[in-house]
């Protein structure tokens, strides 16, 4: 049984002299791992179409143990990104999150439409506060959503110029409950806009150094809390 899906290749390892395991993060499936035999081999058809980050339209043929790559075609490809250091590595980032934290063939469509939005807007625009978007998105969808609107101890209805983030129980606490470091008003105002609106108003804003770093910390922070593994591609970003 053969199926078609979009999808984004994530992840690639080399398998024995011509083949390749390639996770790919599709539209209809979720995580997938398969086999592109022979790829690595000049002459392939495959080789050009399974580039890292690139959006593809993938022809896929069930097997026993993995998956297998029976057609590839480009749809879009972010040369930008790929031509850049920064975009590449903040792209391998994303990746490695998406990996870590997703079970293989479980739909997260809202997920597939956000990484393809980050990759396309980092190929284009550059902004560290897309990075923390993605971030915040990526854990709200995966059932993680943070309260940011009355305290996650008390339930008190929140002031914006007295807040703290408890990493642990997931959102923000009022000035009574936290013990935490505190969150500025204007960084609680951008939380609430990465949860309300799309990739187009976000790489709008333009917060000052302090703040981005303030926002950073906060979704970064919030992340590994959650994942509470490692992400080896954070040193490079």
């Amino acid at each position: 049984m053969t199926y078609k899906t979009r999808g984004i290749v994530i992840k690639r390892t080399n398998l024995g002299e011509a083949d390749r395991i390639l996770t790919i993060f599709t539209e209809k499936f979720g995580k997938i791992k398969a086999v592109a035999k022979g790829a690595r081999k000049t002459l392939s058809k495959l080789a050009g179409n399974l580039e890292l980050f690139c959006l593809d339209e993938f022809l896929i043929a069930e097997g026993r143990n993995l998956d297998i790559v029976a057609g590839a075609e480009v749809r879009k490809c972010y040369f930008n990104l790929r031509n850049d250091l920064r975009g590449t590595q903040i792209a391998f980032y994303l990746a490695e999150i998406i990996d870590k934290m997703t079970e293989e063939k479980e739909p997260h469509p809202e997920i597939f439409d956000l990484i393809e939005n980050t990759l396309e807007n980092i190929n284009s625009h550059e902004n560290n506060i897309l990075i923390s978007y993605f971030e915040i998105n990526f854990l709200s969808e995966s059932g993680f959503n943070p309260e940011l609107y009355k305290c996650i101890v008390c339930g008190k209805k929140l002031e914006e110029s007295s807040c703290g983030f408890n990493y642990s129980a997931g959102g923000l606490v009022c000035q009574n409950c936290h013990k935490d470091i505190k969150v500025s008003s204007n960084a609680v105002k951008i939380l609430r806009i990465f949860l309300k609106h799309k990739i187009a108003i976000i790489k709008k804003l333009k917060p000052d150094k302090k703040l981005s770093k303030e926002i950073t910390k906060i979704t970064r922070d919030y992340l590994k809390t959650i994942l509470q593994k490692e992400i080896k591609s954070e040193s490079y970003i």
